[in-house]
């Protein structure tokens, strides 16, 4: 039976360095307050999506919300049916993807170096953050939202574009705010107080499920942006500001929380790799006094073979096959433009 790579030893602190100890004891962040207040996932998408909706369609729709049966727009219903969803989609996402990172770490609280006391703290800032910083950030994407529909379909041509962009911007950003600060978190706990094993990566799995799951949301975001293009010739320079703004919180959202994480896997690996090795050059000294030794030294040899081919992180292939599908998900409804412009001009007899 092969050895196995023993755990790492370097020092690991009790506290995690950086700027959450502020977060820890700021109000909630504001969709998760709002959820809690509710009680019920769903209820604030729920209920903000028709009001969106309505409230765009008076503003936009030829006749106002009491023509749009009468005499359907499509372009006027999809912009309203593309904010809406958004709207709804992302405010509910901001408030469940905070409270599902805390389950995350209480997953991973036998695998860190940090005390009960310190994950406490930790885990309360996962759902907070500054009120004045998220002031800040809601007005930062309010004016990106202005700027965005005047150099697009203008403030005044289309009042329900432009109110939707702005509301859409400061509510992206403001998320984005808080993943990013999560993501921030969970870097610097893979980085300086995770035990990180490279022969069995898969007990810190819970980090990749923090990455994963801010990708959801934003692929689905992504995902509704063909909605914008019903009844118009395609895409342009103005509606492609959105989706690029969008695919870089991706990337952003799924890289920081695992580059600490893997820079721990790699230097435990490299760690390990140098006991085999100085292992396997005593050993091959005393092979000629000991000829039992072989034995050991060809597990050693397997062992260090092994840790040469140990995954940098604990991604296993069903995780890598489900974000593969969110990353597929939108590709696919872009190209479904038509068919989902063929639907509505169905349902409501509109034409192109």
């Amino acid at each position: 039976m092969s050895p196995q790579a023993p755990r790492p030893n370097r020092p690991h602190p009790n506290r995690l360095p950086g700027e959450h100890d502020s977060r820890a004891g700021a109000m909630l962040f504001w969709p998760v307050h709002l959820r809690q207040w509710l009680g019920l996932p769903g209820l604030a998408g729920a209920v903000l999506a028709p009001v969106v909706l309505a409230t765009l369609l008076a503003l936009e729709h030829t006749g106002g919300l009491g023509a749009v049966l009468a005499a359907p727009d499509p372009t006027a219903l999809g912009r309203a049916l593309f904010f809406a969803f958004s709207l709804a989609l992302l405010v509910e996402f901001a408030a469940h993807i905070p409270l599902a990172a805390q389950r995350d770490l209480d997953a991973l609280a036998g695998e860190l170096t940090l005390d009960a006391t310190e994950q406490a703290r930790l885990r309360a800032a996962l759902i907070r953050q500054d009120g004045g910083l998220t002031a800040l950030y809601a007005l930062l994407g309010a004016t990106l939202g202005l700027a965005h529909a005047w150099a697009g379909v203008g403030l005044t041509a289309a009042p329900g574009v432009a109110l939707g962009t702005v509301l859409l911007w400061s509510l992206m950003v403001q998320t984005g705010l808080q993943l990013v600060s999560n993501a921030q978190l969970f870097a610097a706990l893979g980085a300086h107080a995770s035990q990180p094993d490279p022969l069995a990566p898969d007990r810190l799995y819970p980090f990749v499920r923090a990455a994963l799951r801010p990708m959801l949301l934003i692929m689905s975001l992504l995902a509704a942006y063909p909605l914008m293009l019903l009844a118009t010739p395609g895409w342009s320079a103005d509606t492609l500001i959105g989706p690029a703004a969008t695919l870089a919180l991706a990337l952003a959202a799924v890289w920081f929380p695992l580059r600490g994480l893997a820079g721990g896997i790699r230097q435990a690996r490299d760690r390990a790799l140098g006991r085999v090795d100085a292992a396997i050059a005593q050993g091959w000294a005393g092979l000629e006094r000991d000829a039992a030794a072989a034995a050991r030294l060809e597990a050693l040899l397997a062992l260090r073979d092994r840790l040469k081919r140990a995954p940098s992180l604990p991604l296993a292939l069903p995780g890598l096959a489900r974000a593969m599908a969110y990353l597929a998900l939108p590709i696919a409804t872009w190209s479904g433009k038509g068919l989902g412009e063929a639907v509505l001009n169905r349902l409501f007899g509109g034409g192109g």
